[in-house]
């Protein structure tokens, strides 16, 4: 009698015991929330088995069913199991070439094609045996399962062990427990494991509820009633590799030869069939298929579990795997990669001729965008290099492949076993740049620059021109770290002196690079040709090479931000993205990203800010940066926060905090004490508030990073003035108005003028106050003007002038609307109320009860762009513009995109 799809995952009716809970977990987990689930267990667990169950029950629910199994074999090939399951799909990209892109436009890409293989029905994606995976395929699936939420694609994933491979945290797992007494007992009674009452206590108890354990064992000791023998305590696993050892013996020389092969990494019939000869393969595989170590299904090799591979390989001597592994070399001789893969494999002793063709795979692999498998490939081939020299070049070379990849423990790790043992200067200076470039990766930003610091001595004393580039990173970080800038201010006046004068293109560059470099030296000074030169210096044409125009705008974009010059700081850095756009690419697209993000959250563009936090956390995942992705998530925190979200905010903020390394960066410290305290402020928290603000500060007043702290001296006092701390925070105004130096920034001039006329006496305040509010520069940071601008309207207000008041009052009521500030908001309107403005509690106004993101593609969608160019500006697939859009349009009240315009008009003047 057919039954119907509740009873398809129902896992006893298909003999799968134990597991019904699992199956309904994992059936919940698939149609809700973000429709991913891991899948854990041991080995032998039964993991293989549920997602038999859950596949043939979701093509019953009317699932379209992908699904794709990692293999050992694969595990250095690049996007194997990425090219198995696009294949599966039927959406593989045409061409060879279809991964050397952007990572991130790349995994965006695959995300837009498997929504539209899911149509308006679904699609589950099963990945089995997930630890075989390959590098580059598994980051692209964490990538993706990260944004499937919105759409009608699902994804399982299975892996061997208790720990979801990285990046897959925070997603629903099922663990699959071991079998109690009952379940075990009934499933060897249902496989006709009829044993003796002490024969199966014995397996039961050794098996210690591992299906495949319980199997096995059951098999080999009813064959030959001896369980005791073949047992070992606590080590259920070790017994089940070692029962299927134990079968091969019986089996006939050639079947095992075959077997090797398999085990090798040769699952293809056709490719066993040039290995041993397409007549012989299947008879040699038969009686392995008789004893249960492999099945034959369409055209491959599947070995009933990894462990019978693995114990098929390890059986087999050192001589018996470097001639298998030769024969695969020759079987693949059309598959480049993997020919190579396999000669190395059967290579025990340096080979020059070996070497040289994994770094030409490695370049293949490389010009793939697949940098784990290539950084692989250069590593094994420096391991093979009879040169000392050139190897040590080839493992740098290995270092460098890996940088987007984000693993800089192994980078660090590499380039260290290479400086330490190199008696080459110029190997020596290579790999500590390496070193301090990947250190500056992470929160490690001290460690770096003392890294830095030694491989410029090497590098100047080299003559060579790449220790500018260094010089540059060494100023961000020593901006970052809040390092001593006379150190700084030294480096800079030796490589003037000693290092070689660039010419032609690259002095443009240079002169940017040393602009950079002389204002972080001294962030509060304003040299009058530093502003000259950031402000009018021309950019280079569009026919010099684009990484040098990126390079250019962005070290004057970044000068430009810390000369508080805001406007021309979006410019140049807007510039420098615009290079980035027509390559595809950018080596220093986090870093302008990251400074982008920074000027648009001082300026009071805070959708705009949380877009470029946003992108830098995608770009963060699809790479594996997590520095990166902390710089991102700070920024979306202070937005959130600002905007009342102080949950998110606190939690985001709070985790940094948590894997910050103390004293390792202080610039990034920095700002997330200012987004606590402004999550604080939006909860009319004031001591609180208080509190960090006043964390940027050293007891005397001094700041614990110049450039940030002073930035926030307003806040500070006006957090001071509602916790009753006024005599503290003055003690901070005093001394910050004896340390910035004149002349002063516009904006040092109006947050000094602001916090003055918060700590003053009532006499002098007024003036200050004015000061603060009254210069037409002020527009330029629309949320400090509104902040001085609501306390020197309640200093009217008790004043009694509640006419002066209200002209404060409502300007900086605008101000916080339109920003989304509802906390300040709501003081302004409190304050326009005692000024005798009736001001009624309003309803949330429409655009505000957007997302950051659905504003975004609002706008857009406004000026008439479709979904598909807002999903390219916006690193985002056409279906998620089109939920966003969806989601948007009630909240608006509107029905149509023609309507956008006008409500952009009312609502988002800016």
């Amino acid at each position: 009698m057919a039954r119907d799809r509740a009873g398809l995952w129902d896992g006893e009716l298909d003999g799968l015991i134990g597991r019904d809970d699992a199956l309904r977990r994992l059936r919940t987990r698939l149609s809700e929330g973000g429709r991913v689930v891991v899948v854990l267990g041991a080995a032998g667990a039964g993991k293989s088995a549920l997602l038999d169950v859950a596949c043939r029950a979701g093509t019953a629910d009317g699932l379209r069913v992908v699904r794709v199994t990692g293999h050992l074999s694969d595990r250095e090939i690049p996007y194997a199991a990425l090219v198995d399951l696009l294949a599966a799909a039927g959406i593989l990209p045409p061409g060879q070439d279809w991964t050397a892109r952007d990572p991130l436009a790349l995994r965006l890409d695959l995300l837009a094609r498997l929504e539209d293989v899911a149509g308006a029905t679904s699609l589950l994606l099963a990945v089995e045996d997930a630890q075989w995976i390959d590098a580059s395929s598994l980051s692209v699936l964490t990538f993706l399962a990260n944004r499937l939420a919105p759409s009608r694609v699902s994804l399982a994933l299975t892996v061997r062990g208790d720990v979801p491979p990285s990046g897959w945290e925070r997603h629903p797992r099922i663990v699959l427990d071991p079998l109690d007494e009952r379940q075990s007992s009934t499933l060897l009674r249902r496989a006709g494991l009829l044993l003796s009452p002490f024969a199966r206590s014995v397996v039961i108890e050794r098996a210690a509820g591992n299906p495949l354990a319980l199997l096995q064992l059951g098999r080999i000791s009813g064959k030959r009633h001896r369980v005791g023998e073949m047992l070992i305590d606590n080590g259920s696993l070790s017994d089940v590799e070692h029962s299927f050892a134990q079968v091969l013996p019986e089996l006939p020389g050639t079947t095992r030869r075959t077997l090797l092969l398999a085990a090798a990494g040769a699952a293809d019939l056709a490719v066993l069939g040039r290995a041993v000869g397409a007549d012989q393969v299947l008879p040699d595989l038969a009686p392995a298929e008789a004893a249960g170590l492999v099945r034959v299904r369409d055209r491959q090799v599947r070995f009933q579990h990894p462990l019978a591979r693995s114990a098929v390989y390890s059986s087999a001597t050192a001589n018996e795997r470097v001639a298998a592994h030769r024969q695969l070399a020759e079987a693949y001789a059309s598959d480049p990669d993997r020919h190579i893969w396999h000669r190395a494999e059967a290579t025990m002793l340096p080979d020059d001729e070996v070497a040289a063709a994994l770094v030409e795979a490695a370049l293949r692999t490389r010009a793939r965008g697949a940098l784990v498998e290539a950084a692989r490939a250069m590593t094994r081939a420096a391991e093979l290099t009879t040169d000392r020299r050139t190897s040590e070049m080839r493992m740098l070379d290995a270092v460098e492949f890996a940088t987007p990849t984000g693993q800089f423990d192994w980078m660090i790790a590499n380039a260290t076993r290479v400086r330490d043992n190199t008696d080459d200067p110029g190997v020596r200076a290579r790999a500590t740049h390496h070193i301090a470039y990947a250190l500056a990766h992470t929160w490690r930003q001290r460690s770096a620059r003392l890294s830095l610091l030694d491989a410029l001595e090497q590098l100047v004393a080299l003559g060579t021109d790449a220790g500018w580039g260094s010089l540059t990173t060494l100023a961000a970080l020593t901006y970052q770290t809040g390092g001593t800038t006379a150190e700084l201010g030294s480096w800079l006046e030796r490589y003037q002196r000693e290092a070689p004068t660039d010419r032609g293109e690259l002095a443009a560059v240079n002169q940017a690079a040393e602009a950079w470099i002389r204002v972080v030296i001294n962030p509060l000074a304003r040299p009058p040709e530093l502003i000259e030169l950031v402000r009018h210096a021309p950019s280079l044409k569009t026919t010099h090479p684009p990484d040098l125009v990126e390079a250019q705008e962005m070290l004057l974009g970044g000068a430009a931000w810390l000369l508080e010059e805001h406007s021309v700081a979006l410019t140049r850095f807007g510039n420098a993205l615009t290079a980035m756009n027509r390559t595809g690419a950018g080596r220093q697209l986090t870093q302008t990203l990251s400074g982008i993000g920074q000027v648009r959250m001082d300026a009071g563009l805070f959708d705009d800010a949380d877009e470029a936090g946003r992108l830098l956390c995608d770009i963060a995942e699809a790479e594996n940066l997590s520095y990166t992705g902390s710089l991102g998530a700070q920024l979306r925190a202070r937005v959130a926060a600002i905007r009342g979200d102080t949950v998110t905010a606190t939690r985001m903020l709070d985790g940094m905090l948590v894997g910050a390394e103390v004293g390792e960066n202080l610039a990034l410290m920095a700002t997330i004490r200012v987004g606590l305290a402004h999550a604080r402020l939006s909860d009319n928290d004031m001591p609180g508030a208080y509190e960090q603000f006043r964390n940027l500060f050293h007891t005397d007043g001094r700041p614990i990073h110049e450039h940030i702290a002073y930035h926030f001296l307003g806040d500070l006092a006006s957090t001071a003035v509602r916790a009753g701390r006024l005599d503290d925070a003055r003690t901070v105004v005093n001394a910050a108005e004896q340390h910035i130096p004149q002349p002063r920034s516009v904006r040092h001039q109006l947050i000094l003028a602001r916090a003055h006329g918060l700590v003053a006496t009532d006499d002098q305040a007024a003036a200050h106050f004015e000061a603060a509010t009254a210069p037409p520069q002020a527009a330029q940071w629309p949320f400090e003007l509104a902040n001085a601008r609501l306390e020197y309207g309640a200093w009217l207000r008790r004043h009694r002038n509640p006419t002066a008041a209200r002209a404060q009052l409502t300007p900086a009521l605008e101000t916080f609307k339109r920003l989304g500030a509802r906390t300040w908001a709501d003081l302004t309107r409190a304050e326009l109320r005692a000024a005798g403005v009736p001001t009624p509690e309003e309803a949330t106004p429409a655009w505000t009860r957007l997302t950051a993101q659905e504003r975004q593609v609002v706008k857009l969608a406004a000026t008439g762009l479709t979904n598909p160019q807002i999903g390219q500006l916006l690193f985002l697939s056409p279906r998620t513009v089109s939920a966003h859009l969806y989601n948007a349009f009630p909240k608006l009240g509107v029905t149509a995109r023609s309507q956008l315009r006008a409500i952009l008009e009312q609502h988002d003047p800016s």
